[in-house]
């Protein structure tokens, strides 16, 4: 982070300054009473089970150079009180971003929202100093962490913009005022607080809310939901694997656990494409990365390079190969019924080898998760060979996949391993899914601790 003068924080805020004589820098900003370093400026969040206000003393004692607090406080430590520490937050990180004259693209979606940015960035650096999300910091309090590592270096910015309610996107865009959005698809993530696909769309729309005749929406024209927008107010762009886009692929080739190629017709001629890694769905993510990569002037051997280059992150998709030939594809980071079906396309990509899905509970998906659950089951029967449900959701996909095909369900992880270490043959390639509160890694780091014994 580059340094801001108090001065400017105050200004910014609209604050009330106490024990704050006179102006002095800050070198960083911190949530977290446990990691502030000195010279930091603290901000006391107040969430369901902690409030920041509690440490104030603590984090002074750590070297915390002023906190922002939402309540007077009676201490002899710079201070500055606002209304709502949240809101301080997000207006500091507006704040700090305005010094930065840089482009910034922001992503969001009902899947694919990391891979996506991932794979943008990975194109985008081959020209330029990235900024870019890093882990999950995607809402409210994570977006402005992000905003926070930017500096003076970086030539282009990418962010990832999650949401669970109505309303959060709006906030995000605002924070970050975007140059050129993504939007990914319509899917059923989140519906259990938004009710409807319809509200979906609604919601992740309010990414473009500050948009201008300058700015740029990018889009998925082979979506339900998405290929109906049209706005004449800004610009739209569309990519399509079905020849609906501005950006298509075609000549797709699944070269099955070794990645896929395609043709993309770009700047007049025709350029073959590969991406390291299997799975459809990334095709997507690489038109997106390249329809940006056209925007901002990259080199289409650039571009190429990039996204061979493209690493989907930690818990996604990632192939973990064991001694013995097992294979797992370590997808444990989140499920919902979409990214699911994806996940499952990929592991059916694998034709010589015996498949088997482990795949766990879905959330947040309200009224609509016994059916989303049966139809997981149900679309799995032809995807594997041996299906294995685990926890107290997906019984559903166990009951529909055991019509079809070899199943098992197992309600505790702990459970589903004492058993699987039975199941699994050397060569084996094995699925494992679920949403992040599942913990499925735990599943993962079993299998390859048990294999490492044999």
């Amino acid at each position: 982070m580059e340094s801001l003068k108090i001065n400017e924080i105050v200004n910014c805020l609209k604050g009330r300054a106490k024990n704050i004589t006179k102006d002095f820098e800050i070198n960083g900003v911190s949530t977290d009473s446990r990691n502030i370093k000195k010279g930091e400026l603290f901000i006391a969040l107040i969430g369901d089970s902690f409030d920041g206000h509690n440490f104030i003393h603590e984090v002074f004692k750590r070297g915390a150079a002023v906190a922002v607090v939402s309540r007077d406080i009676e201490c002899d430590y710079p201070i500055i009180v606002v209304n709502d520490t949240l809101d301080g937050l997000k207006k500091i990180a507006s704040c700090y971003k305005q010094k930065f004259h840089i482009p910034v693209i922001a992503v969001t979606g009902s899947t694919g929202k990391t891979s996506t940015k991932e794979m943008i960035a990975a194109l985008l650096q081959e020209k330029f100093n990235v900024h870019k999300t890093q882990q999950n910091f995607n809402n409210e309090i994570g977006l402005p962490h992000t905003l926070f590592n930017l500096n003076k270096n970086h030539e282009i910015s990418v962010l990832e913009m999650g949401m669970n309610n109505p309303g959060e996107i709006q906030r995000l865009a605002d924070m970050a005022r975007p140059d050129v959005c993504v939007i990914t698809n319509i899917g059923t993530a989140h519906i259990e607080n938004l009710g409807s696909r319809e509200n979906i769309l609604k919601a992740k729309m309010e990414i473009t809310t500050y948009f201008t005749s300058n700015n740029v929406l990018i889009i998925n024209s082979d979506d339900e939901y998405l290929s109906k927008i049209n706005n004449e107010s800004y610009k739209i762009l569309r990519v399509s694997i079905n020849g609906n886009g501005d950006y298509n692929a075609v000549n797709i080739n699944n070269l099955g656990e070794y990645g896929i190629e395609f043709t993309v017709e770009l700047r007049g001629y025709k350029h073959l494409f590969k991406i390291d890694l299997p799975g459809i769905h990334n095709v997507y993510n690489a038109l997106y990365a390249i329809a940006i990569g056209d925007i901002y002037d990259v080199d289409v051997e650039q571009m190429k390079a990039g996204i061979l280059k493209f690493n989907p992150g930690k818990m996604r998709m990632d192939i973990i190969e064991l001694k013995d030939g097992v294979k797992i594809i370590n997808d444990c980071y989140n499920a919902n019924p979409d990214s699911m079906k994806a996940a499952l396309d990929v592991l059916s990509a694998y034709k010589n080898n015996r498949k088997i899905a482990i795949l766990g509970d879905m959330y947040e998906l309200g009224s609509y998760s016994e059916e989303a659950h049966r139809n997981t089951g149900e679309y799995a029967q032809d995807k594997c060979d041996i299906l294995i449900a685990v926890g107290d959701q997906a019984v559903s996909i166990y009951e529909e996949g055991k019509k079809h095909i070899e199943s098992y369900y197992f309600k505790t992880r702990e459970e589903a391993c004492l058993n699987i270490k039975c199941l699994v043959k050397p060569k084996d390639v094995i699925l494992i899914k679920a949403s992040r509160r599942m913990n499925m890694e735990y599943i993962t780091n079993f299998i390859v601790e048990d294999r490492k014994e044999r």
